[in-house]
């Protein structure tokens, strides 16, 4: 148990918080672990801002003097943290990681992550019909984008494999995977694109900055990439529950019925493929995962993360701004 005084410097385990619209208490997500935070007097503003001096690098004092708020107070709220298990504990002895410990780990934070994504006010938005009917189309199309980018992050994660098991892995899954835009493009021709439209469509910035996070990842750490087909292979669009919600929407949307119904049959053959279990697969029959290795693949697992939130952001302000083409256009020179 580590000394808690003025001098300790707290740092919380990764979390993520949800603030419902209804004035209700704020949850805090920390792996599979939900906590609601009752409001007692302070003002939820003022707790975010102490919380994010939480990081390893104030002490209890420089956090009391930066916020305003009492030192007693400060400890107080960090002995709560501590007693939920909630503060980040380090190890430096530890060199290996057992795999099934590292796995259930893996789970717990991919599915706060995917959670969070599912928070993104793009989805409720949508739902209650906030936007424009061209937000929903635009979610489609670059959903196109990133179903058609498989055969590029794929291929990288396979040319810079130097595990012989995994490489053939990922040749699997590259051979499962390399032709399922065609799915989202008839969806979106029954949406009332052209075929032609669909296929010269240029992703939004969000979208390739998502691609190339990923194939960045891919390049230089295959046990990262293989943790992030847990993240983008189940966030919404990528399971069955999620493709079903967006047919609904589409009709609320007055697009034709059944219009996503070849997109939907992409997400099905996706978990029939079980390609969740990628990560698995690669580390079966091992007994440890190296801790930098597992360091380094968390936190591009969290990038990735991140990279959706851009490309949810992206969609929304690029296709609900009314003097933008959609499809998005490439500018050539003769457009100069």
């Amino acid at each position: 148990m580590l000394k808690r005084d003025l001098e300790f410097r707290p740092r919380l385990r990764h979390c993520t918080f949800f603030v419902p619209s209804t004035g209700d208490d704020v949850l805090m997500i920390v792996g599979d672990q939900h906590f609601q935070l009752e409001q007692h007097g302070a003002q939820l503003k003022d707790f975010l801002n102490l919380k994010r001096y939480l990081d390893g690098r104030h002490t209890v004092q420089q956090i009391s003097e930066i916020t305003n708020v009492t030192p007693e107070d400060v400890l107080g709220i960090v002995n709560a943290f501590a007693e939920q298990g909630l503060l980040r504990e380090e190890n430096p002895e530890l060199e290996n990681i057992p795999v099934d410990v590292f796995l259930k780990q893996i789970d717990k934070s991919t599915a706060m992550w995917t959670e969070q994504i599912g928070y993104h006010r793009l989805w409720s938005g949508l739902e209650n019909q906030e936007y424009r009917k061209e937000v929903f189309l635009g979610l489609i199309l670059e959903t196109y984008h990133y179903i058609n980018s498989a055969s590029r992050h794929i291929s990288t994660a396979i040319a810079h494999c130097s595990d012989p098991q995994w490489k053939r892995l990922l040749s699997e899954y590259l051979a499962e995977e390399y032709d399922h835009a065609w799915m989202a493009r008839d969806s979106l021709i029954r949406m009332g694109l052209t075929k032609e439209e669909v296929e010269n469509a240029h992703p939004i910035i969000g979208t390739w900055s998502w691609i190339n996070n990923l194939c960045e990842i891919a390049r230089e750490d295959t046990l990262g990439y293989l943790a992030c087909t847990k993240l983008f292979e189940a966030r919404g669009t990528e399971t069955v529950e999620g493709a079903e919600t967006l047919q609904r929407l589409a009709e609320a949307y007055g697009y034709p019925k059944d219009c996503l119904e070849p997109l939907v049959s992409h997400v099905r053959t996706d978990v029939e493929a079980n390609h969740t279990g990628l990560l698995e697969e690669a580390l079966e029959g091992r007994k440890y995962v190296p801790a930098e290795q597992a360091h380094r693949a968390v936190n591009n697992l969290h990038d990735l993360k991140h990279s959706f939130d851009q490309y949810n952001d992206g969609i929304i302000l690029y296709y609900s701004d009314v003097s933008n083409y959609i499809p998005r256009l490439k500018v050539d020179y003769f457009s100069l």
